[in-house]
């Protein structure tokens, strides 16, 4: 559970008590916890920032004063977030089916940081083309898209597109990313896992740490992971990113891919 602290309990050893009391009395808040796989608001730097704790510890983020706030900011452990807001959002409301969105400014560009979950129709694996826009959930195999969407694969992972309703999945006001703006994107993190979690990209680390798959035939979840730009490579390929497992594993390293196969979607806002 998310708390903040400001007198602590009495049950704690005096040394901690006088600790905690002392800094209290010059900020009012002497830290925040952050229990595993929870995401809180704290203002850190005169700015509020939304912090996700992705790893299974609960997380001590000191507060007392600005220096510590930016060192925290600078020096987040691994598999901690600390997102800005797309100006005053964190969310993102679609309007085409209510799903919600975490939204995060990373360098100059607003994402959506939760793969897209917009399921108009859905088919099986064994449907494909590189023309005709398909909708798939992973190791769901029929065409009810209730059905579907009842799956945990779509509530964790969302939906798996081809290249061509990849193009147009975006709700209003946002776009599937170019190969180009990929790479702004790889350049401002760092280009691993480690920075796109720290920058607040991913939200749902526990259900895969880059959530898609390689495709939808002979892939499986957290084996490879590719995400569809809009930029076309050759007739029947598209570029896209894709990530191989690693502790800090290169992000970035571009493909060209069959735009008949099924890969996830990440939207950026115009």
């Amino acid at each position: 559970m998310k708390k903040y602290y400001q007198l602590m309990i009495l049950a704690v050893p005096l040394l901690f008590l006088v600790y905690i009391c002392s800094v209290s009395a010059a900020s009012g808040i002497a830290a925040y916890y952050v229990g595993p796989g929870e995401a809180y608001m704290a203002t850190l730097d005169g700015r509020v920032r939304k912090i996700t704790n992705t790893t299974s510890s609960t997380l001590f983020v000191p507060v007392r004063t600005l220096a510590e706030q930016q060192s925290f900011i600078i020096n987040s452990p691994p598999g901690i977030g600390v997102a800005l807001p797309c100006g005053d959002d964190f969310e993102y409301t679609d309007p085409r089916d209510s799903n919600v969105y975490s939204i995060v400014q990373i360098g100059t560009q607003c994402w959506m940081a939760e793969n897209l979950r917009y399921l108009p129709s859905v088919v099986g694996p064994g449907t494909r083309s590189k023309t005709t826009p398909y909708y798939y959930v992973y190791n769901y195999n029929g065409t009810d898209v209730a059905t579907a969407k009842s799956q945990t694969n779509y509530t964790t992972y969302g939906v798996l597109y081809n290249w061509s309703a990849a193009l147009t999945a975006c709700p209003s006001g946002w776009h599937l990313p170019s190969d180009a703006e990929l790479t702004s994107l790889r350049n401002t993190t760092g280009d691993t896992k480690g920075g796109l979690i720290k920058a607040g990209w991913f939200t749902n680390v526990f259900g895969g740490f880059l959530e898609g798959w390689r495709g939808l035939w002979g892939g499986s979840a957290d084996l490879t992971t590719e995400y569809w730009s809009s930029t076309p490579y050759g007739f029947d390929r598209a570029m896209t990113i894709g990530y191989v497992p690693g502790a800090e594993a290169n992000i970035g390293y571009p493909l060209g891919t069959d735009k008949a196969g099924g890969h996830s979607v990440r939207c950026l806002r115009d």
